[in-house]
């Protein structure tokens, strides 16, 4: 019948076709006609026994590499977390605590080193109230942390690192006058007063974190002769930001600079800054700033309380005179003395 042997094809006949879901076809579990296995029998094809597969060897393949890569791209990043989290804690009552923490975070390569360094200096240049804390968390960062090399040999350490930060940000003021110039001319004023507000910010910033590692002999004196000179530079045509962070660093180290070897130099620099003072093409607001470390100076660095009445009396000139010369008043006359202390108006 059409079912039988050698008849047509069927799905349970003996033609050229056979039901894959017959058990007694499935050819996973039959020993294949004139195989290999002539043991196979009609019990199916033998395996090999658990015990006789030999375990996996060890090979250089792309699995490790990558494996060991994760694990450093995971402790890279706890290792920016711990750094950010203790940085952003640092408070006068909690810093030596903190500071014991941070000198426990593990740098283990120059990598490690470049992303604590980096973190400490945008601290201290985003905050400058923090300046003088991360300037004595950062001496005891160099004394405690490893030194390394780099590919050329030359020594990497947490110091050295920091003051290179330092110097690229101080030097950076030209970077940012061609970025600006580069800007088209529909750009908003808007945006570029934004960058230039930001750019003034980190100049501060840096310019009292500089004061503030000289203090902490990080520094050397020279160092910060340099930077006054180069501040000093255009006392024709003076940048107000440079004059700003003249002062302000003037204010930070002046008491520590001005001793007798040093007094020809700082002679020179307040010679200058009072020519600036007494220039009515200047703006106001940069005179009431020269003439106030000038008596700073004259007041043998003390920082003296200032008088409210005559503080609001400057603040109204400076005002009036914000942005334009120095018409309708301007600092005090040349050589004048300081407001005697809790002296109120005429």
């Amino acid at each position: 019948g059409r079912g039988g042997k050698g008849g047509p094809p069927g799905l349970n006949g003996g033609g050229g076709f056979s039901d894959p879901r017959d058990p007694r076809n499935n050819q996973f579990q039959k020993g294949g006609k004139g195989g290999r296995d002539k043991g196979g029998g009609k019990g199916g094809q033998r395996f090999m026994p658990m015990s006789e597969v030999k375990p996996l060897e060890k090979t250089e393949n792309a699995y490790v590499a990558a494996t060991i890569a994760k694990k450093d791209v995971d402790a890279g990043e706890k290792l920016l977390r711990d750094c950010k989290s203790i940085l952003n804690k640092l408070a006068p009552e909690k810093f030596d605590k903190l500071a014991g923490q941070f000198l426990e975070l593990p740098v283990g390569s120059p990598a490690d080193m470049e992303v604590i360094v980096g973190h400490v200096f945008d601290t201290a240049v985003a905050e400058p109230a923090l300046g003088t804390m991360c300037a004595t968390l950062s001496v005891r960062c160099s004394e405690s942390f490893p030194e390394f090399h780099d590919a050329n040999g030359q020594p990497v350490t947490f110091k050295r690192r920091l003051l290179s930060k330092c110097q690229e940000e101080f030097e950076k003021e030209n970077v940012v006058k061609t970025q600006l110039e580069a800007l088209g001319e529909d750009t908003p004023k808007e945006e570029k007063e934004l960058i230039r507000m930001r750019a003034k910010k980190r100049m501060l910033g840096n310019i009292r974190f500089i004061g503030e590692l000289y203090k902490q002999k990080m520094l050397t004196e020279k160092i910060m002769h340099e930077c006054l000179i180069k501040l000093l530079g255009d006392i024709e045509k003076p940048d107000e930001d440079e004059v700003e962070c003249l002062c302000k660093l003037m204010t930070t180290i002046g008491s520590l600079i001005d001793h007798a070897r040093a007094k020809s130099h700082l002679d020179e620099y307040f010679t200058r800054m009072k020519s600036m003072a007494n220039n009515e093409k200047l703006p106001i607001r940069m005179r009431f700033m020269l003439q106030e470390v000038i008596d700073l100076r004259r007041g043998g660095w003390k920082q003296r309380v200032a008088d409210p009445a005559v503080k609001m009396q400057q603040q109204q000139q400076a005002q009036m005179g914000k942005g334009g010369k120095g018409k309708g008043g301007g600092p005090p006359s040349r050589g004048a003395p300081p407001p005697a202390r809790g002296a109120g108006p005429p």
